[in-house]
This record gives C-alpha cells, sequence and structure tokens, in this order.
C-alpha cells in the first residue's frame, strides 16, 4: 500500500513537473504527452467542450507527439446525444472508460471529426470533466491505441490528474481566449491607422457644387443602417462617399473594414472574406479572420463588388441573408453583425442580363442607391480640386509655392472628357509638377490633343450617345461576317480586287440588323436572337433599332 501511494505520489509530481515546465503552455502540453505516452497506451490527449445553444461538441486543440494544434472543431449533436452530454455536464465526475469509441455514438463522432489530425480507427477512450469553481471546463479524453487498451491501474492514474490539468486547461483556454483578442485588436488597428493615413487632409470637394445632390441623397442615412450601393464611374470618389456614409453612421466608431473585391484573385476571395483555420491549406500556418470578422459590429465597404466571380456572390449572398461566416477549415459557424457598403463602376442591371451577377444579390444590396457623378457633369468643382491637388502634390515634392496656372490651361481641361475621373485629374496635376515645379503648370499640353477627348458645353448631353453609338458599330462591324455580310472593304484573294461594293457604313449596319433579324425570325432574345448572332446586348440592339426607324418587336 505504501509503495502504491509512493509510486502514485512520484507519478502524479512527474506529470506536475511537465505540466508547469514551461511559460509556453503548448511545449508544456507537448513535454506532458511524453511523458503519459510512457504511462499510458495513447495516440493522442484531446480538451472538447458540449455547446449546449449549437447542440455541438466543440474540439478546442489536440497533442500528440512533438505537436499541439488548436483544432477549434464544431461537431453537430443528436437530440438524445447532447441530452446525455448535457447530464454529463451537470453532474458526473471522476474518470469514464469507453472500451471501443465505435459503439459510442459521441466517441465515435469525435474520432470521425479529428480524422484528419489522427487515423480513424477503433480505439478505447478514457474521459474526465474539467471543472473550474465557476464552469465546466470541457471533457479531457485520452485516445487509446487500440480497443480496451486501458486497465483500472490507468483509471486510477488519470484520476490523480483530474485537478492538476483542470487548472492548467484553465489557464490554457484564458491563454487562447486573449490571444485570439490581441490578434483581432491587432488587425482593427492597422485597418484604421491605414484609415487615418488615407483620410488624412482629404475632403469632399464639390459638397455644394457637383456633387450637391449626391451628398444629399447620403445625409438622408444619418443614424441608420440599411445597405447602400454607390455607383459611379472609375476614379469618381465612391470610397469618399462611403467615408462619408460612416462618419454618419451610429456604427461611426466601429470597425471600418476595406475590400477591394477587384484587386483578390479569384481563389484568394473565400480567404480574404470569411478567413481560413491554420492548415486549411499550404502556407497557412497560424488561422486568420476573414474581413466580415474584422468588421464584426461595424461596416464593411466592398469596392468593386461587381468584379466578384459568381461562386464568391453565392456565398457572400449567404452570410448577409443568415449573418453567419466560417472559416476556410472550419465547420464552425461564427456570428457576425455587419453593415455593407457596398460600390461598382459597372453596370449591375446590364450583368443581370447577361448572367453575371446573382439577381438576389443584387436586391440584397440595392437598398439604398447612390448615384456618383463623372467629372465631365461637375465641371464646376474643377477649379477647386486642381487647388487641393497643387497644394497636396506641392508638400509632397517640397515646392515651397503654387506654381501660376494660366487661364487657357484650365479652360482647356473644363473641356476634356475626363474619362478616368478625379483619379485622372490628381495625377495629371501630379504629373504637370513633376515636370513644370515652377511654373507655368501647362497640364493641357499632358493631355490628349485629338479634339474627340474633347466636349463643349452643348455636346455633352449627346457625349454618353455618341460614345455608345460608335461602340455599337464597331460591334456590328465585327461579326458581320457571321451573317456572311461586308461593310465592303473586305479584300478578296485577288490583290486590288473587293467582293461587294463599298457602302454607307449605316446602311451596312442596317442590312445587318435587318438580315441578323430574319435569320432569327423576328426575335431579338434568347438563344439564337438577333442579339446572340450580333454579339450585343439585347438593350443596346434595341436602341440602335429605334433610332434607325426599325421596328421593334416585344421579344
Amino acid at each position: 500500500m505504501t509503495h502504491s501511494k509512493e509510486s502514485n505520489l512520484k507519478f502524479l509530481s512527474e506529470a506536475m513537473a511537465r505540466l508547469t515546465g514551461s511559460l509556453d503552455m503548448q511545449k508544456s502540453l507537448i513535454d506532458t504527452f511524453e511523458f503519459l505516452a510512457g504511462n499510458f497506451p495513447i495516440d493522442a490527449i484531446s480538451l472538447h467542450q458540449y455547446a449546449p445553444d449549437l447542440k455541438a461538441l466543440k474540439l478546442l486543440f489536440l497533442v500528440q507527439a512533438g505537436r499541439f494544434d488548436f483544432v477549434e472543431i464544431v461537431a453537430p449533436l443528436s437530440e438524445e446525444e447532447a441530452n446525455s452530454l448535457f447530464l454529463h455536464n451537470q453532474g458526473i465526475s471522476g474518470v469514464i472508460k469507453v472500451p471501443r469509441n465505435m459503439d459510442s455514438p459521441v466517441s465515435a463522432l469525435h474520432s470521425k471529426s479529428l480524422s484528419a489530425l489522427v487515423p480513424y480507427k477503433e480505439r478505447a477512450y478514457m474521459i474526465c470533466v474539467l471543472r473550474s469553481e465557476k464552469e465546466v471546463l470541457g471533457h479531457l479524453c485520452l485516445m487509446g491505441t487500440h480497443p480496451d487498451c486501458f486497465t483500472e491501474e490507468h483509471e486510477r492514474k488519470f484520476a490523480l490528474l483530474v485537478t492538476p490539468f483542470a487548472l492548467t486547461m484553465s489557464n490554457l483556454l484564458q491563454y487562447q481566449r486573449t490571444m485570439e483578442f490581441q490578434e483581432r485588436l491587432r488587425v482593427e488597428r492597422d485597418g484604421l491607422e491605414k484609415d487615418l493615413e488615407n483620410l488624412r487632409e482629404r475632403r469632399i470637394i464639390g459638397e455644394q457644387g457637383g456633387l450637391k445632390s449626391t451628398m444629399e441623397v447620403v445625409r438622408q442615412l444619418e443614424n441608420r443602417e440599411v445597405p447602400a450601393l454607390i455607383m459611379g464611374e472609375t476614379g469618381v470618389g465612391k470610397e469618399l462617399i462611403a467615408d462619408a456614409i460612416q462618419s454618419i453612421s451610429p456604427r461611426k466608431n466601429k470597425p471600418f473594414v476595406k475590400v477591394n473585391c477587384g484587386a483578390i484573385p479569384d481563389s484568394l476571395v473565400d480567404s480574404e472574406l470569411f478567413g481560413y483555420e491554420k492548415g486549411a491549406f499550404t502556407g497557412a500556418t497560424t488561422s486568420r479572420p476573414g474581413r466580415f470578422e474584422q468588421a464584426n459590429g461595424g461596416t464593411l465597404f466592398l469596392d468593386e463588388i461587381g468584379e466578384l466571380p459568381l461562386q464568391a456572390q453565392v456565398r457572400l449572398l449567404r452570410v448577409l441573408q443568415n449573418n453567419v461566416v466560417e472559416r476556410i477549415g472550419s465547420t464552425k459557424s461564427i456570428e457576425v453583425d455587419v453593415r455593407v457598403i457596398a460600390a461598382t463602376n459597372r453596370n449591375l442591371e446590364l450583368m443581370l442580363q447577361e448572367g453575371t451577377f446573382r439577381e438576389d444579390l443584387y436586391y440584397r444590396l440595392y437598398v439604398f442607391p447612390i448615384h456618383v457623378p463623372p467629372l465631365r457633369e461637375r465641371t464646376q468643382d474643377i477649379p477647386e480640386l486642381i487647388y487641393l491637388f497643387m497644394k497636396r502634390g506641392c508638400d509632397e515634392l517640397g515646392i515651397s509655392s503654387l506654381p501660376q496656372l494660366p487661364e487657357p490651361t484650365v479652360d482647356r481641361l473644363l473641356q476634356y472628357s475626363w474619362p478616368g475621373n478625379v483619379r485622372e485629374l490628381e495625377n495629371l496635376v501630379k504629373r504637370g509638377l513633376t515636370l513644370y515645379p515652377y511654373g507655368p503648370l501647362l497640364l493641357d499640353k499632358l493631355l490628349p490633343q485629338d479634339d474627340g477627348w474633347y466636349i463643349s458645353p452643348e455636346e455633352s448631353q449627346s457625349y454618353f450617345e455618341k460614345t455608345i453609338d460608335e461602340r455599337v458599330e464597331i460591334l456590328l462591324e465585327k461579326h458581320l461576317s457571321k451573317l456572311h455580310l461586308s461593310s465592303g472593304i473586305i479584300q478578296s484573294s485577288q490583290a486590288g480586287e473587293y467582293e461587294h461594293e463599298i457602302k454607307p457604313l449605316e446602311e451596312t449596319i442596317k442590312e445587318a440588323i435587318l438580315a441578323a433579324l430574319a435569320k432569327a425570325g423576328g426575335r431579338i432574345n434568347g438563344a439564337g436572337g438577333a442579339a446572340e448572332l450580333l454579339d450585343l446586348n439585347p438593350n443596346t440592339l434595341r436602341s440602335k433599332m429605334r433610332k434607325m426607324g426599325l421596328r421593334v418587336s416585344g421579344r
């Protein structure tokens, strides 16, 4: 009897020395496993909890020879299994021995959930419930090497470890929570620092000018949390409008996370938005929260939403509907509370017709639309924008005074069509300051000299119509060969000869449309329709037909 007490004391003392031998909890548990593997026939040690709200097992960590993993797997339970574990947590203490894991539904589920890390096979389990003064910490499980491998002596030794393991697990769980909290704070801090840097000296030019009507719409969102969709061409300042919405939001002091969907490769969209677990793929050496988790409680700005691939749109819609995300490599559902502001420079309605943007996602986002006009429609703001960019550029380049900007240059800038909008103007000023640091700042000399890039005030209304007509003509010209027609400039195999007489382009386009309609039986939409034959959007074809005086069918 004395020998048995001495043996137990020595065993407990050595186990405690391993458990408390390092400030690094993971190293301590790896050392402890090595010691226990010399006393028990085990392949691994696991800690899991019962989550009554989810009716599931939450697997927290796994220790094997030389290895520690935070697994964070959620395994759903049946009603009967959940009830048995609830009773287990409430009243049972001591050691429970399961001779064969496959005979116990809960143990079998536990084994299957860890099959990626520990071979899924028949084995014995030995389990004890770890408790602190306040809560059940979890179930500590020794995973045996084979069925029926644990003896009564093993049970007695394992019972000695319940109290020291409970204390160690309490510290480990607190350590894990602290590390997760610190990681989230770090990510939020980095994001805030970046936002502050971007917002420094930034303000919206044109609030009382060309953007007055836009800002009036924005102000209607004050203290509201409805989703917003900002639409406008590239470079008009959609991100600034998102900043303005956030500044008057009830969540203005909460996280504001920005994502450029167009800058994420298709293969990385899921990991960027929803996060991933350690080991989920090659290179995933640590777990990382996605942008939705980072924005939890605050706002997520999805810029260039029209660039998301269809599969990513499906997963995004599911998150918006259910308010939960799942990291890559995990089955754990994480609840998120996020307000979404989206922006796009693409025509989402046209994308709906083409099948490249999901209709259900569109209506999820299109709750409060905001249109940001292009710079050519708000030319009154150009002088103030130039002054702002000149001042900012001079500070960056160390130029002591603003160079002169000749009046003819300003007049020419006001006529330019600005396809790149405000971003193009800012880059133009930077280039001008680099070339003419002491003036005069001849910015007009750096612009395209072809008059086709310039719009007089009386022409501005027809600018888009002219652009669309040009694109329609190019597309029709490109696809005339499908209908065995020609614009009249196709050379034959004999040099200097032509297959058809030269005709006016408008007449040739009209012939192409009539031929396509005849071949399609008068149909415009659908497979084999005239629009498909001409490789045009049906609405674009209808618009062209109206201008030519051709009858437009409703089909």
